[in-house]
């Protein structure tokens, strides 16, 4: 029975820190990505965030409306050096929840697909001769970024600071 009650305390639900993205001192290429607000948007395909430390980042949440394929990289130290955390294709949720485990103070998103991408955009060409083509252009719609957030985990027990 004491092994129940030891077991049991070690799957405690864990309580997410605060959104490390909207803290002091965070630089972001886009800025509207990171400033807590949903109605602004960013159409750009990648998207770096950089932290002022190193911090234990337990779960990434992207909310967009048409984000299908993405891959989530973490700075491992030297400029210039990533790792993939993760890559998520075929997305339809417009709150994409990433669970990882990464220790760093920047992070890093490519957008490689979207929802609603390739749809044909119909027009006319003339010609030398003054003859009318019709013509379609194969475009991708463009990714619809509304906000990131970067979260640690909080140890309850000892206080409300981030565990590290």
């Amino acid at each position: 029975m004491c092994l129940c009650t030891g077991c049991s305390t070690l799957f405690v639900p864990q309580q997410l820190s605060e959104n490390y993205a909207l803290a002091w001192g965070v630089k972001c290429d886009s800025p509207e990505v990171i400033d807590g607000d949903l109605n602004t948007i960013s159409n750009r395909t990648r998207i770096l965030i950089s932290l002022p430390e190193k911090k234990s980042i337990r779960k990434v949440i992207v909310h967009s409306p048409n984000i299908s394929t993405l891959s989530l990289y973490e700075s491992i130290g030297k400029e210039g050096e990533w790792r993939l955390v993760r890559r998520i294709k075929g997305n339809k949720s417009p709150k994409l929840v990433i669970s990882t485990q990464m220790i760093t103070d920047k992070v890093r998103i490519f957008i490689s697909d979207t929802r609603g991408s390739r749809f044909a955009d119909p027009g006319d060409l003339r010609d030398v001769d003054g003859n009318t083509n019709m013509f379609s252009v194969q475009m991708d719609a463009r990714p619809q970024i509304q906000e990131i957030e970067l979260y640690g985990l909080v140890d309850k027990a000892k206080s409300k600071a981030p565990i590290f």
